[in-house]
């Protein structure tokens, strides 16, 4: 844990020491200073004054510096340090940049200058996605109080498939935070990856990258894509290739800003290298100060229909706003995971002033789970978001296209469901991707009910909104399932379908014993419905679990019957996360943070290892650093060889929580993932595949199109009462 004491009091004596320097800082012009007065007010009346400057950065693996040489984890090589030196240089700070708690074996600084400073702050962890920032944002972001936080994920997001709808919340949470603490904040779009070797797989982190735009734009704070920093690294292809051959090569190009020095054994397509932090720092750096950019001279427009198949057909239109002819290439990317282009490689001769006119087919990607239909957009955001290379003799660039589907498409309003007893009520709306009015009819289906045909029509580029209920039929003797839900469109003589899935999982009672379902079986599509038991029969192999509570304690009890204990390699025999949301009322269950604690269990009897409970481990907000001597853990060994687990978790840890004791409506979010090792018949190293993973809700963090495993929406309900409860709770995904 860092120390916040440390850097309270180091800011203190720095601010506190007198400054000889009396330079001034060089002269910004009148829209350099509208610029820095309107994205960063704060930061720029300290710059402007010379006085202390505290920038946080909050990001995944890219931003904590990532790389495969000796500057792994040397923030200082980071495109935000880049960024905050050029501050400094700007107005005039001869110290530098500053890291605050460096990395170990990391300097703090890396030129020894005298003078004020730019103190950086680095909350960066690898392998983190949008949803994590809150955790930061409701526990230490803001103990500095700082002046400026930089915001960039997205890597993660779009490589793990999660949620477009998760993204955007979780960026709108940073800047109602910011807003709340009074400070700036910079929203950066995510870098590209090179997810394929064609072209086509740097389109992956696109789709968070126009969603960062909107939630920047909608808010009124500065957007800065690194995306649009780095393509330009690609560099400029003559007229008279071969499209395929141009843009291959210029990809090629670009995709040495992942080469490092000394070369990695281990090729690496998402960390740039330091040479592409520099960039990005001076995009960055740019971007702030406004500084005039030359007039690119494209503009790039269109709009895409659902076909058959799942096929998404886009015309697209790339208008030549120069005076002068150009030729070149335009290179269709990937709609992150969703679509992928059938022919990406096209060459252009656009006469000054008009525009060329491209017909470009999408393949959708086949998603486990879902049935056929068209193509699966984001639960809330049914847009479609395309980009392209447009490559010419002068340089690549990157642009970006974001429309509604033709002719209608589907945006989910209710997306999480409590207190399920009799019925479901469905409800979304339909858009109108058109400039036209639109007619035709629907039926919405769960699992094997199907509703009635109903009319409906939609004016020119609106939206409406509907409402379904479905009688609630939980699977007999199960304790979680999924059914499909869709949306049958039948408009203009075609019949489009808009498939989706709902888990549900059913609520607990303390003293209630549930069984845990193996992920592989929980996921195997073949079956269905997906289900879990709710029981083991007398002598079945498997894993429950059973909650209790007093007014001291949150007990959990996992009694493990018939699955071996393997000990491999010095990694634990047993992995057990237990997830619990333990907010105030009216937020548990909602979307928000939850961190898993985690225990490591050997196969041996006695106390076990529990590591010590991140922040907000219980839930964003839990901003107390909790020990873990205080939760109890111990594995034994009953009669008939069948293990139990028990763990123990002080009340004092739930603090937030109301704590109802007896009252049904007073409710935490819980899951539990128990993984249980093998050794890999290749390398020995323990592995802990699906087939003895054994869950309470989602079968795993990063399986298709789940929930992310923070999520909290994704977790099943424990009333705290001993009464028996008949209520379900469920997700759309």
């Amino acid at each position: 844990m860092r120390s916040f004491l440390g850097i309270g009091l180091l800011l203190g004596l720095v601010a506190g020491l007198p400054d000889r320097s009396v330079a001034e800082p060089y002269p910004l012009t009148l829209e350099q200073r509208e610029q820095l007065r309107t994205f960063i007010p704060r930061t720029f009346a300290k710059l402007d004054g010379q006085r202390p400057v505290h920038i946080v950065a909050l990001g995944d693996s890219v931003t904590w510096m990532y790389i495969r040489n000796e500057n792994n984890g040397n923030w200082l090589h980071s495109y935000v340090a880049e960024f905050a030196d050029k501050l400094a240089r700007e107005f005039f700070y001869t110290g530098g940049v500053r890291a605050l708690n460096p990395e170990q074996n990391h300097p703090a600084k890396l030129r020894e200058h005298l003078g004020k400073e730019i103190y950086l702050e680095n909350l960066a962890i690898g392998g983190r996605c949008a949803l994590d920032a809150i955790q930061r944002v409701t526990t230490d972001a803001f103990v500095n109080q700082p002046d400026l936080v930089v915001v960039k994920f997205g890597i993660n997001d779009s490589n793990r498939g999660y949620s477009l709808d998760s993204y955007r919340r979780s960026l709108q949470r940073c800047v109602d935070a910011c807003r709340e603490n009074q400070a700036d904040i910079i929203i950066v779009g995510p870098s590209i990856t090179r997810a394929s070797s064609g072209p086509t797989g740097w389109g992956l982190t696109r789709t968070q990258a126009t969603v960062a735009r909107e939630v920047a734009e909608k808010n009124g704070v500065l957007f800065v894509d690194m995306g649009k920093a780095l393509a330009p690294l690609g560099g400029g292809i003559p007229v008279g290739v071969e499209p395929e051959a141009a843009v291959l090569t210029m990809a090629d190009r670009l995709g040495r800003i992942f080469e490092t020095d000394p070369p990695s054994d281990v090729p690496d397509t998402l960390h740039p290298n330091e040479s592409a932090h520099k960039v990005m720092g001076q995009y960055l750096f740019d971007a702030v100060m406004a500084k005039p950019k030359p007039a690119d001279g494209y503009e790039l427009t269109g709009r895409g229909e659902l076909a058959d198949n799942g096929r998404v057909k886009a015309t697209v239109k790339l208008r030549n706003r120069s005076d002068q002819p150009r030729k070149g290439y335009l290179a269709a990317l990937s709609m992150g995971q969703l679509l992928t282009p059938e022919q990406p490689y096209h060459a252009f001769d656009i006469p000054a002033g008009r525009a060329a006119e491209f017909n470009i087919d999408y393949l959708r990607r086949a998603v486990q789970n879902l049935p056929g239909g068209n193509a699966a957009f984001d639960v809330a955001d049914p847009n479609l978001r395309l980009s392209y290379f447009v490559i010419d003799e002068d340089g690549s660039r990157l642009l970006d296209i974001v429309s509604r589907l033709e002719p209608v498409s589907v945006e989910w309003i209710s997306q999480v469901f409590h207190d399920i007893s009799n019925g479901v009520k469905l409800e979304w709306q339909f858009l109108n991707g058109a400039n036209q009015p639109t007619q035709g009819k629907y039926r919405i289906g769960m699992g094997s009910a199907v509703s009635n045909w109903v009319d409906f029509s939609l004016e020119p580029l609106a939206a409406k909104r509907f409402q379904a209920t479905f009688p609630f039929q939980p699977i007999e003797g199960a304790a979680r399932f999924k059914k499909p839900v869709f949306v049958e469109v039948e408009i203009g003589g075609r019949t489009l379908t808009y498939p989706r899935e709902i888990e549900a999982v059913r609520d607990l009672s303390l003293g209630q014993r549930v069984a845990l379902t193996p992920a592989d079986v929980y996921s195997d599509a073949a079956r269905e419905p997906l289900a879990g038991p709710a029981t083991l029969a007398e002598g079945e192999d498997g894993v429950t679990m059973r909650a209790d509570a007093d007014a001291n304690f949150l007990f959990f009890t996992f009694d493990i019957a018939g699955v071996p204990f393997q000990d491999v390699a010095g990694s634990p025999a047993l992995i057990a996360d237990l997830a619990i949301d333990a907010r105030p009322a009216g937020q548990v269950g909602q979307f928000g943070f939850v961190d898993k604690l985690r225990i490591n269990v050997g196969a041996a009897e006695g106390a076990v290892e529990v590591e010590r409970p991140q922040l907000a481990a219980f839930g964003d907000g839990y901003n107390m650093i909790l020990m873990p001597e205080g939760i109890l853990a111990r594995m034994q060994t009953r009669e008939g060889g069948a293990r139990r687990l028990e763990v123990r978790i002080p009340r004092s840890y739930l603090f937030l929580h109301e704590w109802q004791m007896g009252s049904p409506s007073s409710v935490l979010g819980v899951n539990a993932y128990l993984s249980f090792a093998e050794a890999d018949a290749n390398t020995g190293a323990a592995i802990y595949p699906p087939g003895r993973r054994h869950v309470h809700a989602s079968p795993s963090a990063d399986s298709d199109r789940t929930l992310y495993q923070r999520d909290a929406r994704g977790l099943g309900v424990l009333r705290l009462t001993t009464e028996p409860v008949a209520t379900w709770s469920a997700h759309l995904y």
